[in-house]
């Protein structure tokens, strides 16, 4: 479904701004954000974080949950080297403060370098096994980063954007953006190889043209209505804006039925570089 280790950052500096210009042309707004997502992928490698979700299922018209769930996980975020950017990929460690796991850090072991293909499928094996834990149908779509992988500018063209003005978001003055996939196939797919188009809105710092939030809604089948907000934060260590919170709905929203709807809340914090530990072999005299 949806699929960074830093360097040394010369990263812009996320300093929130005073205000926005008073004017745009959406393809300045553009251009600036495509040079700042294409610097992420330059000079961030593979960043870790941990992760807090808690997810709730509801039941046709059910006012309150059917059943709620806590999980934490680690969590990597990788650049792939193809169209879709960077992957996200989970690796749950406790469900509902019970461990599933023991605290090794595999998503960190796997990723030394960056992406290789032997790292990416058994990445991708550890993400299928932690989406069994996810209330709901399965699913692997919830990635917290995939609005910038659709700034970048070799996919820009993928999609049609109107500027629909300016708005304060996360205390910065943003351009707020509209869009719309229109290429085919599309970046998100189902297991089936369906198109997922998406749609959605974004708010890009006015003066450095960081991505500070995104909504996005997409409707596959057999899944429902998908809508996937995320709240980013500037991170001074790494020198940029990072996901801070990602809320997301699946399911119906009228509740109709005996349709389901599950509502999820994911927390990040302890954003970091990938490191993994080399121990010297001594050999024994």
């Amino acid at each position: 479904m949806v699929a960074g280790a830093l360097l040394a950052l010369a990263l812009v500096h996320p300093v929130p701004t005073a205000a926005a210009p008073p004017s745009a042309r959406l393809e300045d707004v553009l251009a600036l954000a495509g040079r700042y997502v294409a610097r992420l992928e330059e000079e961030l490698a593979v960043l870790v974080a941990d992760e807090t979700y808690t997810q709730s299922l509801f039941i046709g018209r059910e006012s309150s949950a059917r059943q709620r769930r806590s999980l934490a996980s680690d969590v990597a975020w990788v650049p792939t080297g193809d169209a879709m950017v960077w992957a996200f990929f989970r690796d749950l460690r406790e469900m509902d403060g019970a461990s599933v796991r023991d605290r090794e850090a595999r998503l960190e072991q796997l990723f030394p370098a960056g992406m290789t293909p032997a790292g990416s499928d058994r990445a991708q094996e550890i993400l299928e096994e932690s989406s069994r834990y996810n209330l709901g149908r399965r699913r692997t779509v919830n990635s917290p980063t995939i609005a910038l992988s659709f700034l970048h500018p070799r996919n820009q063209a993928r999609f049609s954007f109107r500027l629909v003005g300016q708005d304060d978001k996360e205390g910065v003055a943003t351009w707020k953006l509209r869009l719309a996939e229109k290429d085919r196939p599309t970046l998100t797919r189902t297991s089936r190889g369906e198109d997922v188009p998406a749609r959605g809105l974004l708010w890009i710092e006015a003066g450095r043209g960081a991505l500070v939030a995104s909504r996005l809604e997409m409707s596959p089948r057999g899944l429902g209505p998908v809508s996937i907000e995320t709240s980013y934060a500037p991170d001074d260590r790494m020198g940029a804006w990072l996901p801070r919170e990602m809320r997301e709905a699946y399911g119906n929203r009228s509740r109709s039925g005996g349709d389901e709807r599950v509502e999820a809340v994911a927390r990040y914090s302890a954003w970091r570089r990938a490191q993994v530990e080399v121990q010297p072999i001594i050999p024994v005299p």
